[in-house]
């Protein structure tokens, strides 16, 4: 029989190979390959410098119910169960169809339950008086418009929800005084981030660090992304062999994002030419990157805080604020009910 059907540490497990790592073509066993994708993980924390022995390690895990948070929790969990004080955070965006949002809730909640980690939710309705199911309805509401006033024009579902999340997020681990917020983006979504903003040569986002954002803004809090080098394919198999329950569907509202269309296109080149997406981030952050924020160096800092909640800005008051503001006269405007 070929070799390939056999874990590389057959002689150690005696097993037959379950998957094949892409960019390192290593076959492995179930326990393997577990171990493989938490060492990796381990290997990224330890190199971001998050966890530290002389003081309190308070940490925020960002919850969605899909399997990449999901996984994370259960990762992080797992490698450090006793030195560090573990959170989940859930924030309810009122996605109804096909129950999407409250579903996820129910899962994030439940995995947070069975690991004995602290569950917090909140909800953007309650906050804003408005959440995504209502800004999906304004947007029908104007398409259906014979003139559009150029007051109306709002972007897509993905875009605000991004700057929601975003938000609230941030928010919560300042006020309780989080060190750093984990966020499951895992290799597909930052090789497909990277492209969409080659595209649109949008240098603010290429500037910026890639799995560590490590914040010195007063009221901002550091960002990991410890799955930034597990591809989604090896975090849904991660999540079925070690049984992790989660939120097998997508967003109802990301089907027509163009970043969808992007990720399918990298899924396809990754096919023929396995270990493409690695090798792009990590190209692009030790060679691009520096030189790009090099060139970009004199670009303004969020040197304020918003007079209005309190977020670092560049500006009186933050683009949440303004948008939420704005976003709340177009929805009362087209008599579209929110609270407050």
């Amino acid at each position: 029989m070929s070799r390939a059907k056999y874990c590389k540490f057959f002689t150690e497990c005696k097993s037959k190979a379950v998957y094949r790592i892409p960019h390192s073509n290593l076959a492995l066993c179930k326990d393997h390959f577990i171990a493989n994708v938490d060492k990796r993980v381990q290997k990224l924390i330890l190199k971001s410098h998050i966890i530290h022995r002389e003081r309190k390690n308070k940490i925020l895990i960002a919850l969605s119910g899909g399997k990449d948070s999901q996984v994370l929790l259960s990762i992080m969990k797992k490698l450090y169960p006793d030195n560090i004080e573990l959170h989940g955070l859930y924030i309810e965006l009122g996605i109804s169809e096909n129950n999407y949002s409250k579903d996820s809730g129910i899962i994030a909640r439940s995995l947070c339950d069975k690991l004995e980690i602290p569950f917090h939710k909140i909800d953007v309705k309650e906050k804003n008086g408005f959440n995504i199911d209502d800004i999906h309805n304004l947007k029908q509401v104007i398409k259906k418009q014979k003139q559009k006033p150029l007051d109306d024009r709002i972007r897509g579902e993905c875009s605000y929800c991004g700057l929601i999340k975003r938000h609230y997020i941030n928010k919560f681990a300042v006020d309780n005084g989080f060190s750093v917020v984990l966020t499951g983006h895992n290799l597909t979504d930052e090789a497909t981030s990277l492209v969409n903003n080659f595209f649109n040569v949008d240098i603010g986002f290429l500037k910026k660090p890639g799995y560590f954002l490590e914040s010195k803004t007063k009221n901002l809090i550091s960002r990991l992304k410890p799955l930034f080098y597990i591809n989604e394919e090896e975090i849904a198999m991660y999540a079925y062999l070690d049984n992790i329950e989660h939120l097998p569907t997508e967003c109802p509202y990301s089907a027509q994002a163009s970043n969808i269309k992007i990720k399918k296109t990298l899924l396809e080149i990754e096919q023929y030419r396995r270990g493409n997406m690695i090798s792009l981030l990590r190209r692009y952050y030790k060679v691009m990157q520096p030189e790009i924020e090099k060139a970009n160096s004199s670009e303004k800092h969020l040197d304020r805080i918003c007079v209005e909640c309190g977020s670092p800005t560049f500006s009186k008051i933050c683009n949440f604020c303004k948008t939420t503001e704005k976003m709340l006269e177009t929805l009362k405007k087209h008599k579209i009910q929110v609270d407050g």
